[in-house]
C-alpha cells in the first residue's frame, strides 16, 4: 500500500504565506546569543553534509537559526505525511526548507532511503528526534540509523527560551514571547566516535547530549 501524504489545497497554501510572514516577523524580534566557538563550527561545517537535530518543542526557532547561520545550505527536513505536517511543510518551504515526507509509523523506510540519498549529494538533513507524536524527548531510531549509514556528521541542538508560552500539547510545545532572548548551544558527534557504537548505544549518546544542553526556561511559563 502506497504512502497517503496531505498537502495543502491552494487556498490553504495562500493562508500559509500569510502564516509565514507573521512567524517571520515574530522570529526577528528574538536575541539569538550563540557563542564564538559555536558559530565557528557552523562555519567548518557550512558546506559539508550533516544531520542536525533538535527537540520537537523547540522548533518554533528553527526557521530563524536557518535564516540566519544556515543561508546558502540546502536543507531538508523530516516532516510527518499528516495534515499537520502538511502546514509545516508549506510554511518551510516559504522559508526556504525542503521536506522529506514520512515518520516512524508512516513512510519511516521510504524517508529513510530518500535522506540517505539527499546526504550523499552533500545536502543537510534537519530532524526532530522525538517527532512527531513523542513520547516527549524519547529520540526515535531513524537519526542512529540514518548517520550510520551515511558516515555523516550529528549536530545537536540545545535551545534555552528565556521566557516562552507553552502549549498543552504532547511536547508542551515553546512559544517565545516577543524580544525573548534565546541561547543556542551546540554539540558534534563525529563519525569517528560513533564508527564503533551500535545504534543503540548511539541513540543513547544522543538523547543524553540533548538532555544536557537543553535547559527549561528562566521564567515561569503560562500554558495556553
Amino acid at each position: 500500500m502506497s504512502l497517503s501524504v496531505n498537502w495543502l489545497s491552494p487556498l490553504k497554501q495562500c493562508f500559509a504565506k500569510i502564516i509565514t510572514f507573521l512567524i517571520r516577523i515574530w522570529t526577528k524580534t528574538l536575541r539569538i546569543e550563540i557563542s564564538e566557538g559555536d558559530l565557528a563550527l557552523l562555519k567548518q561545517y557550512h558546506k559539508t553534509p550533516k544531520i542536525c537535530a533538535l527537540w520537537h518543542n523547540r522548533l518554533f526557532v528553527a526557521s530563524e537559526l536557518f535564516k540566519r547561520h544556515f543561508q546558502g545550505t540546502k536543507m531538508y527536513g523530516l516532516i510527518s505525511p499528516s495534515r499537520d505536517g502538511a502546514w509545516l511543510t508549506e510554511i518551510y518551504k516559504n522559508m526556504g526548507i525542503c521536506a522529506v515526507r514520512g515518520s516512524t509509523k508512516r513512510g519511516g523506510k521510504a524517508a529513510l532511503l530518500e535522506m540517505t540519498g539527499l546526504l550523499n549529494e552533500g545536502h543537510t538533513i534537519a530532524i526532530t528526534p522525538d517527532g512527531p507524536r513523542g513520547p516527549k524527548y524519547n529520540v526515535k531510531p531513524g537519526i542512529a540509523a540514518l548517520a550510520k549509514e551515511t558516515n555523516t556528521p550529528i549536530i545537536l541542538g540545545g535551545i534555552k527560551i528565556h521566557s516562552a508560552w507553552r502549549f498543552r500539547s504532547w511536547d508542551q510545545f515553546y512559544l517565545p514571547k516577543p524580544f525573548s532572548s534565546i541561547t543556542v548551544k551546540l554539540r558534534i558527534i563525529y563519525p569517528e566516535t560513533y564508527a564503533a557504537q551500535t545504534c543503540e548505544e548511539l541513540l543513547t549518546h544522543i538523547q543524553n547530549i540533548l538532555y544536557r544542553i537543553n535547559s527549561k526556561t528562566q521564567k515561569q511559563c503560562c500554558f495556553v
